[in-house]
């Protein structure tokens, strides 16, 4: 007999017993979230937006674009989907989910250049005058104010799930998530940043949870959840596009940003 067609019959047999087992179980789940960004210190070199040309030089101490505001960024979001369970002891269980996960992020930003408590002097011929400077953008005219960030992800946690004989659970394991799609808006503009997103992210989660046995033996869980990104946001190069200025950083990051996200779900075990 062919070895894959007895590892595809051995595969579907044991798939059937787990399934059968009174150890195993499947339900449905949904959960509201709130998105943050940790890892939010974002400094872009001067050259790059044409500062050097607007006065700016190493003289006056801080020559960089500092980018202001995105450790404020938030927003609500969804996740819904199937989770699994399968118990290994009376106490401890595997948990996995299949979730689609909707992440929405918004927050006003600030640039800021220049060091006002550092001058230069220039001598013109028979004149010399010192100046300072410090410019902060804080309307439109940069037109990065105002910026939203929306996503969609496949995700695929992977909890190891430990339950008291009161109900009460604690789980902690890996978060694997693909990035489906990301859309990025700021002031009046929108635009598709898939290409400056990264595909592949990885991330921790904990879960403090109930579950409440109903009627004829179903069974409720609740769980909040906190859930932190090991791996950025953001893909390693980027092109910025810029009214003047068609600024890019090869072999940087203009910004690390990596996912902080707590959720509070609702889970419905069918079987």
């Amino acid at each position: 007999m062919n070895i894959f067609k007895v590892a595809v019959s051995t595969l579907i047999i044991a798939s059937a017993s787990v399934f059968a087992a009174d150890n195993f179980h499947m339900g449905a789940k949904v959960a509201g979230t709130y998105n943050m960004f940790w890892n939010t210190d974002v400094t872009i070199g001067a050259s790059s937006f044409g500062i050097d040309a607007a006065g700016f030089d190493e003289e006056m101490g801080d020559a960089n674009v500092k980018v202001k505001g995105l450790e404020k960024a938030g927003g609500m979001g969804v996740d819904f989907g199937l989770t699994f369970m399968l118990s290994i002891t009376n106490n401890f269980a595997l948990a996995p989910e299949l979730l689609f996960s909707y992440r929405s992020r918004s927050t006003d930003l600030t640039l800021s250049a220049g060091d006002d408590s550092k001058s230069t002097t220039y001598y013109d011929d028979d004149y010399s005058y010192s100046y300072s400077y410090e410019y902060e953008d804080d309307d439109e005219s940069m037109g990065i104010n105002d910026i939203e960030l929306n996503q969609w992800f496949l995700e695929i946690p992977v909890m190891f799930r430990f339950t008291t004989g009161a109900g009460v659970f604690l789980g902690a394991g890996p978060v694997f998530s693909l990035n489906m799609d990301s859309e990025g808006k700021a002031s009046i503009v929108s635009m598709d940043i898939d290409d400056y997103t990264t595909t592949f992210i990885v991330g921790l989660a904990a879960d403090l949870g109930y579950t409440l046995t109903i009627k004829n033996n179903q069974k409720l869980d609740f769980s909040l959840r906190f859930q932190m990104g090991l791996t950025s946001l953001v893909s390693d190069e980027i092109e910025v596009p810029y009214e003047e200025v068609d600024a890019k950083i090869d072999g940087t990051k203009i910004a690390d940003p990596k996912d902080m996200i707590i959720s509070f779900g609702i889970g419905y075990w069918f079987l």
